[in-house]
Formats: structure tokens, C-alpha cells, sequence
């Protein structure tokens, strides 16, 4: 119980601020179609949540189904620096028949916890190309308890965000590129979310692929939510 308290409380990315720096992403890539037991056939890609059970090795992951997976070999995975910690992800594995996961890629999630707007003193809201939006409940069922309080905290609601920025190589090695969340209350209850992003003195070269969560309330999730983005097609919003 207490490593399950202690897990879920840190589960956030180090960079967990309401401003974080970007960590660019390789893309995956596939060799060509193989037909019958290939290489790739039992590919699957599921947000969830891994398991440290030391720095930087893997022991299990929880998808947003409430699935545990245990993997054939503990992947190591350098951007989860901290044990006995849950860090939010993107996972790709081969779910083999009758055995264990076999991991591919376990990309990470930014965790942004947003920053009410009268806190924030100088809001960026440089564009960025929107790809996706949607809500998912990660349900670690093999966590929970049968005892109200710990059930509860075995269920975390999130908002889900899949967009791109444009970035390149810059002349100043100092230079950041940064996203973040801002929230405010509007007129009739309901919980507006703006995402910042702050393009800096980074070039723009080329796009690279950003997902965040953000995490929400039962009572947010009943009021609605609106998102709000700046997209160089100008501001889009998704309600929720």
C-alpha cells in the first residue's frame, strides 16, 4: 500500500512544470509488410502507465483498459529516471499469445498539471498543427483495493492532446522551446484549458509529434471542458 501511495502521488515526468522543455521523439518505423507470425504482427500501441521498479527498468505497465502487462524482458527506459514510480507513456509492444509482452518502444507522456491564468504572467500562445483530442481512464484495477479510499485513487481521468511543432537545429545552445497547460473557470462552471507553447529561438524546420495528458476530476469531467488551442489555422476548441 505504501509503494502504491508513493507511486501514484510521483507518477508526473520530471518535467512536470506547468512550462516544460520539449523532448524530441524518434519516429518508429516498420520494415515492409510480412504476412502470417511476422515480426509485427501482434503490434500494439496503448497509452497507459509503466512501472519503475528501479531507475530506469521497467518491471509492468497498466494501459488505459485497466490491463496489467508484464514483459518478457524489463525494458530499460533512460528518461524514467526515478524507481518505484509510475510515469505516464506511450507504449508499443508485441502482445504474443500466452506469453509475456514483448516491448518495443515506451515513448513518453507529458503529465501537464495546468497553472490557473492569474498565475501565469506571460502567456505564449505560439501555433502549433492540432492532430487529436480525446479522454481515457487509466484503471490500475490490479493496484485497487477493496477499501474506498484506495479504490478511488486507482482511477485517473485524463485529457489526451496529439499535436506537432516545428522545430530545427539552433545557433544558440541555450535556446528552449516550451508547452504548458493554463486553466480558468468560465461564467457557467465549466473548466476552459489553453494549451501555451512558447516557440523561443528554436527554428522551424521541420515538425515532430507531441503527446500530452492532462489529469482531471470527477467534477471537471461533469461540468465540461473546453480545450483551446492556437493552430496556424488560427484558434481551434474542443469541447469535452
Amino acid at each position: 500500500m505504501s509503494i502504491f501511495k508513493k507511486s501514484l502521488t510521483s507518477f508526473l515526468l520530471p518535467l512536470t512544470y506547468y512550462l516544460l522543455p520539449i523532448t524530441f521523439l524518434t519516429a518508429c518505423t516498420s520494415e515492409s509488410y510480412e504476412t502470417g507470425d511476422g515480426k509485427y504482427s501482434y503490434l500494439r500501441a496503448d497509452f497507459g502507465e509503466i512501472h519503475t521498479a528501479k531507475p530506469q527498468q521497467v518491471d509492468y505497465a497498466v494501459n488505459d483498459e485497466g490491463r496489467r502487462i508484464s514483459f518478457e524482458t524489463a525494458p530499460t527506459v533512460k528518461w524514467a529516471e526515478k524507481g518505484d514510480t509510475l510515469y505516464r507513456a506511450l507504449l508499443y509492444y508485441n502482445d504474443l499469445p500466452d506469453k509475456a509482452a514483448r516491448s518495443i518502444s515506451l515513448q513518453p507522456v507529458y503529465v501537464l498539471a495546468p497553472k490557473a491564468a492569474a498565475d501565469v504572467k506571460d502567456p505564449r500562445h505560439d501555433p502549433v498543427t492540432f492532430e487529436s483530442a480525446w479522454l481515457s481512464t487509466c484503471q490500475r484495477t490490479d493496484l485497487a483495493i477493496a477499501v474506498d479510499s484506495l479504490s478511488r485513487e486507482a482511477v485517473t481521468h485524463y485529457l489526451n492532446i496529439a499535436f506537432l511543432v516545428k522545430t530545427g537545429q539552433p545557433d544558440d545552445e541555450k535556446a528552449r522551446q516550451t508547452i504548458g497547460m493554463m486553466s480558468e473557470q468560465t461564467d457557467d462552471g465549466k473548466l476552459r484549458l489553453t494549451l501555451l507553447h512558447d516557440q523561443g529561438a528554436i527554428p522551424q524546420y521541420y515538425s515532430t509529434r507531441i503527446y500530452v495528458s492532462i489529469p482531471l476530476s470527477d467534477s471537471q469531467l461533469q461540468r465540461g471542458i473546453s480545450l483551446c488551442i492556437n493552430t496556424y489555422d488560427g484558434e481551434l476548441i474542443r469541447t469535452f
